[in-house]
């Protein structure tokens, strides 16, 4: 799966399919078994091509075009958050940091006094 920006949609797939083209002859030489190659490319702004329905109706069970897209949407929307906040933060003087920070909770520090 990948999610490239919308205009290089196509040229995604058909770099995929080229990509994993070596490993479906391995596999067919190796272990004689039929496959096929499914590259499932989805833009940035959820725009899919035009093969993506077609193939996708080959694999059996359950899936959603729909919520792949809003992954894809969601993902996005996230990454230009994280940008803009850094970017924010740096004029605002802020540190430049670009991934939060854990967020386990830290244990507390005890500590025995003695008084005397």
């Amino acid at each position: 799966m990948a999610i490239p920006s919308d205009r290089n949609v196509v040229q995604k797939e058909a770099e995929r399919k080229l990509k994993y083209k070596s490993l479906y002859i391995e596999i067919k030489r190796k272990w004689d078994l039929k496959c096929t190659i499914i590259p499932v490319i989805i833009g940035t702004t959820g725009i899919v091509t035009r093969s993506l329905r077609k193939n996708l109706e080959t694999v059996p069970g359950k899936y959603s075009i729909d919520s792949l897209q809003k992954t894809a949407i969601h993902g996005t929307s996230h990454i230009i958050r994280k940008v803009l906040q850094c970017e924010a933060g740096s004029v605002s003087g802020g540190d430049h940091r670009w991934f939060k920070r854990s967020t386990r909770k830290k244990r507390p520090v005890t500590r025995d006094i003695h008084i005397v």
